[in-house]
Order: structure tokens, then sequence, then C-alpha cells
């Protein structure tokens, strides 16, 4: 049930939220004032990649964590591994943000 009202409201916000996309943008001094599509489309995607590189670093470091305990003979390797594999993630995560300066440029 709370599935079914969660989508209903999305939707029904969705429906009230196209008559502001359809306006007109206002001139000012020659200038177009409308939307940024461009900062707007870099906010959604440094969020996304902060959240899946959050995620995705959580779980790494759960599973190292539990292959430590599991076998505390191969801590060392595996926290080798762990730390390469937290680095890469936060490259990801870093490359985001540099497309995401340039597509705020648009």
């Amino acid at each position: 049930m709370l599935k079914k009202t969660l989508v209903i409201g999305i939707v029904a916000l969705a429906c009230l939220a196209l008559p502001a996309l359809a306006q007109e943008p206002t001139t000012t001094g020659g200038a177009a004032t409308g939307v940024r599509w461009g900062a707007l489309s870099a906010a959604f995607l440094l969020g996304i990649a902060a959240a899946a590189g959050a995620m995705a670093q959580g779980r790494a470091t759960s599973a190292a964590a539990e292959a430590m305990s599991r076998n505390p003979g191969a801590a060392g390797p595996i926290r080798l591994m762990t730390i390469i594999g937290l680095a890469l993630i936060e490259s990801l995560v870093l490359y985001a943000l540099l497309i995401a300066g340039q597509v705020s440029k648009l």
C-alpha cells in the first residue's frame, strides 16, 4: 500500500511540475533567465556519483572486514586490495566531479 501511495504521489508531483517547465523563459537585459539545465544535470550527476561511491565503499569495507575475520592470516593482502579498491572507487567519484564541472557550463 505504501509503495502504491508513493508512486501516485510522484506521478501527481510530476504532473504539477509540467506547466512550470512549459513556460517561456523571461529576458532581462537581453539575456535569457531560464532554467540552467547544465547546472541541474551536474547536481544530479554529483549526487548519484557520491551516493553510489559511498555505497560501494561501504560494501567493499564490509566484505574486507568479513574476509579478514574469517581468515586472519590473509589480512595483509586483503587490506592492500581493499585500499587499492577504495582508491579506484574514489577516483570514479572524482571523475564525476570533473565531468559535472564541464556539464555545468552548458
